[in-house]
């Protein structure tokens, strides 16, 4: 019988190869799995993609600070302007340069990379500890696959760093309170981890797991242990690693960073609305269609998780109750602050990443479970179905482009300039885009089919493999399309090969994102920002190089002030893909006229 069975699934039979292999040696092939699984989904993308939006340069600029000037405890921008957030994740950035030796993008975003593979495997010890290691290795997969996780696993900003300092803290806590670890290097290892949080990102860091904790302890009413909890010594620990970089930074920055950190970072960003807010202001409701999109395509089955959890009231176990609260109390308090973005919901994902590995690998299967597989398989089967199309479009030897058009009307005006990069990346790939649809439309296709007969661990398993080649043609087809025609990088190199970085270099920062330019020239420069006529002066009266947007360098000459030609002019359009760069020099020179 076992025979044919393997003979009716050959795919399943291979999957029942790999967990019959991995049962002799769970532990150490979970872990050799996950490392690649890890080092296949992140690490590549590191050094391949140029910085080209205005979020990476930003952190970016820190780390230089710090690696070229020193600045460890204070980084400046530019040596003047206060930063916006602690300095952790930039100190694992610069200490990843000083360990190679160079600053670029790979050494920048190392951290993030890092602390993703790291998380991920302390999210599988965690869930083999609550549950048994397969439902640890389910977690650990669909966390690592989800689509937000991915994303922000290879770039450089902090959120990576928060999520993992999040998730490490409230592991511990959990373990503690079980008794699952025990002893003073532990109970001082949680207020270390806790300290620490509140350097990733500021006091959400402790506002947080302390938000989940507490919370917890009051259903379960455990008040003694939150008393132990609250007056412990450790507690000392956290205040010094929290509070003793604030206090150095209010008496280095003053009212500057007080004004930017504490008031415009955390309370404006939470409690201002409209006028007077710091943008990225969002209805209460923005969440809850992120929740699922951010999570795709794991998030699908979150609804029947939900449902079933409730009904049949396991949150009435510790395990339970403490991982719902921790995505619920994360997701409440998001939704009630004033300033949204889709990458906040990161920390909530290795909760909800658990509760869904435990559903899908639950070894009784009732009502709910078999329609959330069914429901689930049917939406699979309908994207293998659409996948097709363009595959026959593309076999009957025609050009497939102009279903993307259509796409492209319904998009923003400002999104519909990145689709372009996109159409023209898909045209230059020829046949390898298609293959690709054909290869995932197979793959929705098997997924859908070992969903309907109930067959998880198979689905999961084709999943993964799906979600891996998604993000090797993603990252390296079309992300990379759109940083080649957005970047400053190959235009900052030609800069820096004709001044060299002795000679005087100004950059004109009216009506264009600078940050990525200055960080490849590689050095603080002279910005010039708002004064007009005091770069007329400096244009005008030396020979001097400047960099300024194209945009504004025509209105300089249309206005008659000052008439010069580029020096060089950038391929790349910038983060909102409509700001080209010239380089320009002085009249003196006699080149500029």
């Amino acid at each position: 019988m076992e025979w044919a069975l393997c003979q009716e699934y050959p795919i399943e039979r291979n999957i029942n190869i790999m967990y019959k292999i991995s049962d002799r040696n769970a532990f150490v092939l979970h872990l050799v799995a996950l490392v690649a699984l890890c080092a296949i989904l992140y690490f590549p993308h590191l050094a391949r993609i140029p910085f080209f939006d205005k979020g990476e340069p930003r952190e970016a600029i820190l780390v230089q600070e710090i690696f070229f000037h020193g600045d460890w405890l204070f980084p400046l921008k530019w040596g003047e302007e206060v930063p916006s957030k602690p300095p952790l994740f930039h100190w694992f950035a610069a200490l990843t340069s000083r360990a190679w030796g160079r600053i670029d993008e790979a050494t920048v975003r190392f951290p993030s990379a890092l602390f993703a593979t790291l998380g991920i495997l302390i999210l599988y010890f965690f869930g083999r500890r609550l549950f048994d290691p397969k439902v640890g290795l389910y977690s650990a997969v669909i966390l690592a696959t989800s689509v937000v996780y991915q994303s922000e696993a290879i770039v450089a900003r902090v959120d990576m760093t928060l999520a993992f300092f999040l998730t490490a803290t409230l592991v511990v806590f959990y373990l503690l309170y079980r008794g699952f670890l025990t002893g003073p290097f532990w109970t001082y290892g949680f207020y270390l981890l806790l300290g620490v949080s509140v350097l990733a990102k500021g006091p959400v860091g402790l506002i947080l797991p302390g938000m989940i904790i507490g919370c917890f302890l009051a259903v379960k009413k455990r008040w003694d242990f939150l008393s132990r909890l609250c007056f412990h010594k450790g507690v000392v620990l956290t205040l010094i690693l929290a509070v003793s970089w604030y206090a150095i930074a209010l008496w280095k920055g003053g009212e500057d960073f007080f004004n930017r950190q504490i008031i415009h970072e955390n309370l404006a960003r939470f409690f201002v609305s409209g006028e007077g807010g710091t943008g990225h202001q969002k209805p209460i409701y923005y969440y809850f269609s992120y929740l699922i999109l951010e999570g795709l395509p794991w998030s699908l089955f979150l609804p029947f998780v939900l449902v079933e959890r409730f009904k049949k009231k396991v949150f009435s176990e510790d395990h339970n109750l403490f991982l719902m609260l921790w995505a619920g109390v994360i997701f409440f308090f998001l939704s009630l602050s004033a300033g949204k973005r889709a990458v906040y919901l990161l920390p909530l994902y290795a909760p909800l990443s658990l509760l869904i590995g435990s559903w899908l690998g639950q070894t009784t299967n009732g009502k709910i479970y078999a329609v959330g597989l069914k429901t689930v398989g049917w939406l699979f089967l309908i994207v293998g179905i659409i996948l097709f199309l363009p595959v026959g479009i593309y076999l009957a030897g025609k050009d497939f482009s102009w279903l993307l058009s259509y796409i492209g009307v319904m998009l923003r005006p400002e999104d519909q300039a990145q689709f372009s990069i996109v159409q023209d990346a898909l045209r230059r790939a020829g046949w390898v885009f298609p293959f690709f649809l054909f290869l995932s439309a197979f793959l929705w296709l098997f997924t859908s089919r070992y969903l309907f007969i109930g067959k998880a661990r198979t689905a999961i398993a084709l999943l993964t493999i799906l979600s891996v080649l998604t993000s090797l043609v993603v990252q390296g087809m079309l992300i990379s399309s759109i940083a080649e025609a957005r970047s400053y990088k190959s235009f900052m190199a030609e800069v820096n090969r004709r001044v060299p970085r002795d000679e005087d270099l100004n950059i004109y920062g009216e009506g264009w994102d600078y940050t990525s330019a200055v960080f490849y020239r590689g050095e603080r420069v002279s910005i010039v920002k708002g004064n007009f006529h005091f770069l007329q002066e400096k244009l005008g009266e030396s020979d001097s190089y400047c960099v300024m947007s194209e945009r504004e360098w025509k209105k300089i000459v249309a206005s008659g002030t000052l008439t010069f030609s580029p020096v060089l002019r950038s391929r790349g359009t910038g983060p909102e893909g409509k700001d080209p760069i010239v380089l320009v020099r002085g009249m003196k020179s006699g080149k500029g006229k």
